[in-house]
């Protein structure tokens, strides 16, 4: 329902914030946080929910997020600093960069800018770090015209997994994966419904499983992590002028390629990263005009998914979602019959 889909959207967006936010005001990050809301009055709170409701991660997520914003004097200052003036600058520079520069550029600038600052002061906040190196050798040719460096790996090492072990059975490892496959599916949906109804971009549920399926065994045969859906990447992709599925060929190309290079991204600050995330997705988090537009039911079904989504987890929040609109729709169902009768 369009309702479920736009509450989940809007819950999922408040997360990206809450998770860009720590990196964004704190030189320690995450742990910076967490440590500062545990010595706080609200410290209490948030470990009776870790104790008694571990599935409302994002309930800590969100109490995290509202002691950041309310507490400037906790800061740190450059970091903070940096937050703010790279999120103003990718959201408002746009609009005054020459017509003939790409969009997009004013991400670029942004984070050149930023990893210069890096290099050469002594910058205090989180930084991307060391990137692994690449094996020159490694991966193999495609016609022997392109060298793609990645190795495939044997199919009876893939049936020997330790994680097997880590899970108890294959059994178990099945179902967690099952698992995620539906709460990534769920990241899809929101993400694609999404630019469906603000762009007018169609999408395909049976198109994006078997797109989803094919990278997971493509993933799965080259050692990769699950091939998923990110709501930030994508808004990201868009803010930066993306308009075809070009795109994805484009970035993994480069992704691939440019790997050797990507040294010069050690020093990047990570404020300069979540100021970037943070700029695609405010602005629905502030404003979320489906949300704000819902009249009656939809107005429940929308913001009590949207509510639950945020402070529990996607994969409940959209289960609370389906369930609120089913109950609301009988309800509501039972409501209109009782007139007719009556009548």
């Amino acid at each position: 329902p369009k309702n479920v889909r736009s509450g989940f959207k809007w819950g999922c967006a408040v997360g990206v914030v809450a998770s860009a936010v720590p990196n964004g005001f704190f030189a320690g990050g995450g742990k910076e946080l967490k440590a500062a809301v545990a010595d706080s009055a609200v410290g209490g709170l948030v470990t009776a929910a870790k104790a008694n409701f571990p599935a409302a991660t994002g309930f800590c997520n969100v109490v995290n997020l509202i002691y950041a914003v309310v507490n400037p004097f906790a800061w740190s200052l450059i970091p903070a600093t940096l937050f703010l003036l790279s999120t103003v600058f990718v959201m408002k520079a746009g609009k005054f960069m020459p017509s003939f520069l790409p969009p997009g550029t004013e991400v670029i600038i942004c984070c050149a800018v930023a990893t210069l600052y890096s290099m050469k002061t002594d910058y205090p906040g989180g930084v991307v770090g060391e990137i692994p190196s690449l094996d020159a050798d490694a991966g193999f040719d495609i016609f022997g015209i392109i060298k793609v460096p990645v190795e495939v790996l044997d199919y009876k090492y893939l049936m020997d997994a330790p994680i097997v072990e880590q899970f108890g059975s294959m059994a178990a490892l099945m179902l967690s994966a099952s698992l995620f496959a539906a709460v990534n599916f769920l990241s899809i949906m929101g993400i694609a419904s999404g630019f469906e109804a603000e762009n007018g971009i169609a999408w395909s549920a049976p198109r994006e499983l078997i797109a989803q399926g094919i990278a997971c065994i493509a993933a799965a045969f080259t050692g990769s992590a699950p091939v998923s859906g990110s709501m930030s990447r994508s808004l990201v992709s868009r803010m930066v002028g993306t308009t075809s599925q070009l795109s994805c060929l484009v970035t993994a190309l480069m992704w691939i390629y440019l790997l050797p290079y990507m040294s010069i991204m050690t020093p990047t600050p990570k404020a300069c990263l979540s100021a970037i995330i943070l700029s695609a997705v405010i602005k629905s988090v502030v404003y979320p005009k489906d949300l704000i537009n819902a009249k009656g039911a939809d107005f429940i079904i929308s913001w009590g998914t949207g509510i639950a989504t945020a402070l529990t987890s996607p994969t409940l929040g959209f289960g609370m979602g389906i369930i609120l609109a089913v109950v609301i729709g009988t309800i509501a169902g039972s409501g209109k019959g009782d007139k007719k009768k009556t009548a």
